[in-house]
């Protein structure tokens, strides 16, 4: 994993580092309790557990899915929540994932994705505060092949990565794509999504689209 970070250059360090004591919780802690690495579905974990497994846990127990599927996002929002402490302004991403804490609107790219000329933006809203999107077209970062490319705008990464990987076992199913939007809509700390799938695009709560 690649995190890169829009802020200041001195912060470089810090930032590795608390990459780095994200990384060996999740993985010490999965060595613990195997299922916490292979489960699909929603998990629970003791209080014990590692303040990052709790929270991967509830954000994916919200949206039905196991918490392995908010790895990315729980590096990312951590990085991006110390950055942000005395930060008014950070973007930390890590492959389709943004941690974002901005001061004016600005454009996020998320690319054309199959069968579309024009590439999809989204605009990236202030008023949010610190908060986590998903957003991609690319197939390596799609959390299953049923998507073609996926916006999600939510309180934090790991949802938002919870969220796209719920939407995407639903449109495993036929005749399915009004289900998964729905579903995105129900959870609570979702702002808003965009689905697309073919020829397909929906959207769903408060997520603007940009040229």
């Amino acid at each position: 994993m690649v995190l890169r970070i829009t802020g200041p250059g001195d912060r470089y360090e810090e930032a590795r580092a608390i990459g780095m004591q994200v990384w060996e919780q999740i993985q010490a802690y999965a060595i613990r309790n195997p299922a916490f690495r292979w489960s699909r579905r929603p998990l629970s974990v003791p209080e014990d557990a590692p303040a990052v497994a709790r929270e991967m846990a509830a954000a994916a127990a919200s949206a039905g899915v196991g918490p392995m599927f908010t790895f990315r996002g729980a590096l990312t929002d951590l990085v991006g929540r110390s950055m942000a402490a005395d930060l008014g302004e950070v973007i930390v991403s890590c492959g389709a994932d943004h941690f974002m804490r901005t001061r004016h609107r600005a454009r996020m790219s998320v690319g054309a994705g199959p069968g579309r000329r024009r590439p999809l933006g989204v605009v990236v809203n202030p008023d949010l505060g610190a908060h986590g999107m998903l957003a991609t077209t690319d197939a390596r970062w799609l959390p299953a092949d049923s998507l073609d490319g996926i916006v999600v705008v939510a309180r934090s990464c790991m949802l938002a990565d919870a969220a796209a990987a719920a939407a995407a076992a639903i449109l495993r199913r036929p005749r399915s794509f009004r289900a998964a939007l729905s579903h995105v809509r129900a959870i609570d700390g979702v702002f808003g999504a965009v689905l697309m799938k073919g020829k397909a695009i929906g959207l769903t709560g408060a997520v603007e689209l940009a040229a």
